[in-house]
């Protein structure tokens, strides 16, 4: 039997991905550093803590429920939802989910993740935390990970095990890629996007909003925004439009996006103050990239995990519900191997590389750009359900509702899903809105 305890985890970011597996290795008996590069969240002002909106489905669920009682801490700050209303400018079409969807801000998820860790793990030999700490290097050789400290002073730390779970922009793999050859490819997701935070009701006007639905709007032009319901009548989303095309570009003062939003958005306009419309104004744009690497492993002792490893576009809410599976399809490895890490690690890239390019694929061409497809995109999801209830042998649900309703590795939704993927892809080559590839 491997004695866990003399073993030092040293796990590099900690968002969602890095808190929760830091819950399963400490369970586990393991001796567990974290380092971010971020402020510690617990000492951030309450009104700075605002982010965007995870959904938690059925695959980030599950990994939360296997630590007894975690899921039900995020849940105080969370809504849970039962699908999506889609806005047009005089009416909504509501598209129901089988399950529910756990919505929570991903700054309160990771908040809830640090605060029941340091809860549970309060012995500083068990767990220690050091944030405003950006990673500088790997010594692979040496086992040693260096870290820039507050102060400015850089200093080195020892490991048997090197976790990268520090987002797209990973030093980890950054490192795995300059020292050992990991091939990885990069890609501009075609969308921009500006966090958006508006009030669910408007009692004057006698606007209200469901309160357990994600909201959604197809603006035209390539832009949409997609809000989530947030505790004490909040909804926290994202303001999404073609990076190439954005109509920021257009709009110069607080009128104009007031206006813009009374035009394009009436749902949403009675929500929007005139405080959040300079806000937006002001907001920086975010341009996201996604992931595609070879492997997530280097020999038995370093993995990347999460968006380090396989970051993806969020138009179908799946980069924090894979990295959340990742965490729990190491811990099964984990009992499989009984912690073996060098049958571990390269069982993990063997079984989860293949899971990441499938959901790449699904994750870039599931929701199309195309007029035309769009219209044809809601058909099959509503005509879709119907033939799947009528004849479930000949027809299999829709690709949405296979990613949201069941748990079917990405891999299978990808091949039951292949013909409308490959359509999608034809049409965005076509009009030249296929990611750019960056490296």
């Amino acid at each position: 039997m491997i004695d866990t305890s003399s073993q030092i985890i040293v796990i590099v970011g900690a968002g969602p991905a890095g808190l929760l597996l830091a819950h399963y290795l400490l369970r586990r008996g393991y001796r567990v550093q974290i380092y971010d590069r971020r402020p510690d969240p617990r000492q951030i002002a309450p009104d700075q803590q605002r982010s965007f909106p995870i959904s938690l489905q059925h695959r980030g669920r599950r990994a939360l429920q296997n630590i007894p009682g975690l899921e039900e801490a995020i849940a105080e700050y969370s809504v849970m939802c039962r699908g999506t209303y889609v806005h047009r400018k005089s009416k909504a079409r509501c598209i129901p989910r089988k399950h529910p969807i756990l919505t929570v801000d991903r700054n309160r998820l990771v908040l809830v993740l640090l605060e029941q860790l340091v809860a549970r793990y309060p012995e500083p030999t068990q767990l220690s935390l050091t944030f405003d700490c950006p990673c500088q290097g790997v010594d692979s050789q040496a086992q040693t990970v260096s870290f820039q400290a507050a102060d400015g002073q850089s200093f080195s730390v020892n490991y048997d095990r090197l976790i990268g779970a520090d987002g797209a922009k990973s030093c980890v793999r950054a490192a795995l890629v300059a020292e050992h050859g990991l091939n990885c490819q990069q890609a501009f997701v075609p969308d921009a996007y500006k966090s958006i935070f508006l009030a669910r009701t408007n009692r004057s006007q006698g606007v209200e909003l469901a309160p357990d639905f994600i909201h959604a709007c197809n603006i035209g032009g390539d832009a949409r925004i997609l809000l989530a319901p947030q505790p004490g009548d909040q909804m926290h989303g994202a303001f999404i439009f073609s990076a190439k095309n954005s109509p920021f570009g257009r709009l110069k003062t607080k009128a104009d996006v007031l206006d813009y939003f009374a035009t394009q958005l009436p749902t949403f306009r009675p929500l929007l103050s005139e405080a959040e419309a300079e806000a937006l104004l002001q907001r920086p744009t975010a341009r996201l990239t996604t992931l595609t690497c070879d492997r997530f492993h280097q020999g038995d002792r370093i993995l990347i995990l999460g968006d380090a490893a396989h970051a993806v576009s969020p138009s179908i809410g799946q980069g924090c519900n894979s990295a959340l599976q990742d965490v729990e399809w190491v811990n099964q490895l984990l009992d499989q191997y009984q912690d073996d890490w060098s049958q571990v690690l390269p069982q993990f890239s063997q079984q989860r590389v293949i899971e990441a390019h499938a959901l790449r694929d699904l994750s870039d061409y599931s929701f199309p750009r195309s007029k035309a497809l769009v219209l044809e995109f809601f058909l099959r999801l509503t005509v879709g359900r119907k033939l799947h209830q009528w004849f479930p042998q000949r027809f299999s649900p829709f690709v949405f509702d296979l990613v949201l309703d069941t748990d079917l590795n990405y891999s299978e939704v990808l091949r039951l899903s292949e013909g409308w993927i490959n359509k999608v892809k034809r049409s965005m080559a076509a009009t030249a809105s296929a990611p750019e590839v960056t490296s």
